[in-house]
């Protein structure tokens, strides 16, 4: 049995079977020696514990005693007992029964046992084989290990060795090793006998160390040895015990991991992309040198990175960070960031988690400077709206020369017979084509300018008509379109939604050009649960797509077209602006059927942006104010400053932005308001509105725009009051300068 203070902690099959207990009894509520003995025998107890202190082998004297039986009976016993070494008041005790084996004794009070009599006379055989027995099992339990173990005396003699080690002495000097011989010597070679000395005497010294060798015939095996000082029981060392293992698979294993991590540290090294790796908490473990670079030192790996996104897309990159480590899915984000070293600068990031089966053990990311392909892929789109108008040009150019008949003609009219009764129906025709021209050119502008809006409410139906009015005279392929009679709003910019119809169509007729038959677009409003959509559907009936090509339709810069033919972006430009409008489209077709495109917008209500409110008319009222015109065009100066001046304003007429400046100087009270052309040469009208609005920052200025590339759309932005397009008829101009002078009043 093994215990520690008067608790039985553990008991074998044969002392449970003397105290009339069984296995259960003992796992259900555990025993206790000192209940169990009659208070006769506590004494005995309590100086064979004081023997066992004072004695330099820990051990007891053996001494009779009884015990206390489970069914109150009594049982003599001979015990001896021995404190373990190194634990705090763990002991080992053997028992051996000394009840006759029949008939039963009990014992009691009045028939104790003499105490003085001799021992048994197979006392001494039954507690040798106690200790043979439980030394058996300790040897069992090392010889099942496949660990080498042995122990040595301060002079290096074999005390104990379990059957590994014993299987080792064979292989190398072919008989078995018994105790008592000395390992330090051959068939050991002379380097290996010095080097286990030295062990053994750090080991002697007091040291628990851990030390390997290397053996590389007949093939590479790496063994780990663990040396420990073996204590008497006054802390002396006495010896050594050693525990040797195979540890070659390991060091296979951890080099293997090393060479692995290696090659990885080495490809993350010259990746051209930056790579991270994160713990489960998204704490960076891991930076390549480009993630370095970019982000600027140490900030990414200090976990302070969000202090370098664009403010704008803060809250969202955190929200998206936070809602990715949540679901434990991968995740991808672009946003825009202000780099010490670069600027601001458009980011991708893809994020995806590291995983040890079902547990999210870190995080690894991509992160891609994107802002090199966003502008190739914005040129791209630009050049391919500009390929777009020039598919338009055909159809722009039959219009317009149709308005300029209509104006030309008109105009020889009256100028045949000025006093003719239907000269004001020619002026009125004169006046609706140039309206018709000036919306025309507005249109081309909007088209293929850079900058796109999309919180414009746009009539789809209108803008559609138009372009498939244009593109019949420029494809030479008959196109069937039914549209509702009623607008179909959506919000957007207008020149991007335009060029759905115009690359849908364009695609159509290269699929139709070997072949008969029509392309088809139609426009209708479908009701669903979450609101009314607008589908667009454009279809043809030529060669169709086949299944390999479907998947990369709409790619960038992937065509099917031979070389020249075309650039790849079509598709993908439509891809692109019905996804940043809130759509999708779908593409159904198959080899030799054609295709159907489907485009999916989101209805809303509102009035078109193209639908302005009138001008009011100002003829007959009278106006005052003195007024700057500076226009480079003689024959506009001279029409504007006539127009005003029958309005009742006083007009001073400068013919370009210097002569504009110096007229502004001499008297910078003189003028109530500057009307002025942004191009001119020398220097153009915002520059110079600039420098008026240091000498007057009050004074009312109207800027004139026949293209206002580059120029902002906020008035305010370019130091003017308004901004107008040319063409602009005179009842509209003085409602701009009514308004403008009313507002500085």
């Amino acid at each position: 049995m093994m215990g520690v203070g008067p608790e039985i902690t553990d008991a074998d099959d044969t002392f449970l079977d003397i105290v009339g207990y069984s296995r259960a009894d003992f796992v259900s509520g555990g025993m206790n020696w000192a209940a169990m003995t009659p208070p006769e025998f506590l004494h005995l107890d309590e100086a064979g514990i004081q023997q066992a202190l004072a004695s330099e082998s820990g051990f007891t004297a053996p001494y009779a005693k009884e015990f206390i039986r489970k069914d109150g009976t009594r049982v003599p016993v001979l015990l001896v007992c021995a404190f373990i070494p190194g634990t705090e008041g763990k002991w080992l005790g053997y028992v051996v029964n000394l009840a006759p084996a029949a008939p039963e004794h009990a014992a009691t009070e009045d028939a104790a046992v003499d105490l003085g009599a001799p021992l048994a006379e197979d006392f001494y055989g039954r507690l040798v084989s106690e200790l043979v027995r439980e030394r058996s099992r300790m040897l069992a339990m090392l010889d099942n290990t496949d660990a080498v173990v042995w122990a040595v005396d301060s002079e290096g003699r074999l005390l104990a060795a379990n059957a590994a080690f014993q299987e080792v002495q064979r292989q190398v000097s072919g008989r078995q090793m018994e105790v008592g011989a000395r390992l330090l010597g051959p068939p050991y070679p002379p380097e290996m006998v010095e080097l286990w000395r030295g062990w053994y005497a750090r080991a002697l010294a007091g040291e628990r160390f851990m030390q390997c060798t290397s053996v590389l015939e007949p093939r590479h095996t790496v063994h780990e040895h663990v040396l420990s000082p073996i204590l008497d029981q006054r802390a002396r060392v006495v010896g050594v015990a050693v525990i040797s293992q195979d540890v070659s698979a390991r060091v296979a294993t951890e080099q293997a991991l090393r060479e692995s991590e290696g090659r990885f540290r080495s490809l993350a090294a010259s990746a051209p992309f930056g790579i991270y790796l994160t713990d489960a908490s998204a704490t960076p473990l891991y930076v390549n040198p480009r993630l370095a670079a970019l982000w600027g030192g140490d900030a990414f790996a200090n976990g302070e990175w969000l202090r370098h996104v664009h403010q704008g897309d803060l809250d969202r990159v955190a929200s998206e960070s936070q809602r990715g480590r949540e679901t434990g899915a991968e995740f991808e984000m672009e946003f825009r960031a202000v780099l010490p070293a670069l600027g601001e600068r458009h980011l991708r990031v893809r994020v995806a988690p590291v995983q040890d089966g079902a547990r999210i053990t870190g995080w690894v990311g991509i992160v891609e400077d994107d802002t090199e392909r966003r502008a190739i892929a914005a040129h791209a789109g630009q050049r391919e709206k500009m390929e777009s108008l020039g598919t338009l040009a055909g159809g722009i150019a039959h219009d317009f020369n149709n308005m300029l008949g209509v104006i030309l003609g008109y105009v020889e009219v009256a100028l045949d017979d000025p006093t003719a009764p239907d000269l004001e129906v020619s002026l009125r025709e004169i006046q609706t084509a140039g309206g018709r021209a000036r919306d025309l050119v507005r249109q081309i502008l909007t088209f293929s300018r850079q900058a796109q809006r999309i919180d414009d409410v746009v009539d789809l139906g209108a803008l559609a008509a138009e372009g498939v009015r244009l593109l019949r005279a420029t494809l030479h392929v008959p196109i069937e379109a039914t549209f509702p009679t009623e607008p179909v709003l959506v919000r957007g910019e207008a020149s991007a939604l335009q060029q759905i119809i115009i690359n849908l169509c364009t695609n159509a007729a290269y699929a139709m050009r070997d072949r008969a038959g029509t392309i088809g677009v139609r426009l209708d409003v479908v009701v669903g649960e979450a609101g009314s959509d607008a589908r667009l559907c454009v279809s043809d009936s030529g060669c169709g797509i086949s299944p390999e090509v479907l998947p990369r339709l709409f790619e960038p810069f992937f065509t099917t077209k031979p070389p020249g033919a075309g650039t790849g972006m079509g598709l993908a430009v439509v891809h692109g602006v019905v996804t940043s409008h809130g759509g999708t489209i779908t593409v159904d077709s198959a080899p030799g059927g054609g295709a159907t495109f489907r485009v999916a917008l989101p209805v809303i209500s509102g009035v078109p942006a193209s639908a302005s409110a009138v001008a009011p008319e100002m003829s007959g009222v009278t106006h005052s104010g003195r007024v700057l015109i500076v226009e480079d065009e003689p024959v506009l100066a001279r029409l504007t400053g006539r127009s005003l001046a029958r309005a009742g304003f006083a007009v001073t007429i400068a013919m370009n932005g210097i002569e504009g400046l110096q007229v502004f100087c001499a008297d910078p009270d003189r003028f109530d308001l500057v009307l002025t052309d942004l191009t001119m040469p020398g220097l153009s009208g915002d520059k110079l509105a600039r420098a008026i609005r240091i000498v007057r920052p009050e004074l009312p200025i109207i800027l004139i725009s026949g293209f206002a590339g580059g120029l902002d759309d906020d008035p305010a932005a370019s130091h003017v009051t308004a901004i107008l397009t040319k063409p602009v008829r005179p009842q509209e101009l003085l409602s701009a300068i009514r308004g403008a002078l009313t507002a500085t009043r």
